[in-house]
């Protein structure tokens, strides 16, 4: 990671957490991260499970009409993002604690 690191990171010291426990719990979460990332490719994300008109085609001005199926992607893409972001805070968490060892 070369991104500048705006928060802080754990110091191993006699008071805290050893470093083993710190680095295996990280390398759980970043575990765990994986598999939902694996869950959401494997899951099914289809246009035709989103209403083509939305529940009250009425109300939309049809000349900004965003598909519901797009709208959907959009937030969906959102939350990946962040999912994506927090895995690297994981990732930056084990790097640190490597190379605190040495």
């Amino acid at each position: 990671m070369n991104k500048a690191i705006t928060y802080p990171l754990p110091t191993v010291n006699f008071n805290g957490t050893d470093r083993e426990t710190l680095l295996k719990d990280n390398v759980r979460i970043l575990s765990a991260i994986a598999d939902l990332r694996e869950a959401i490719n494997a899951s099914t994300f289809h246009p035709r499970d989103y209403n083509t008109y939305g529940p009250n085609p009425k109300a939309y001005d049809w000349c900004d009409f965003r598909p519901p199926y797009q709208e959907a992607r959009d937030e969906r893409a959102k939350h990946i993002k962040k999912i994506n972001e927090f895995g690297e805070y994981i990732e930056q968490h084990i790097e640190h604690l490597v190379e605190e060892n040495y």
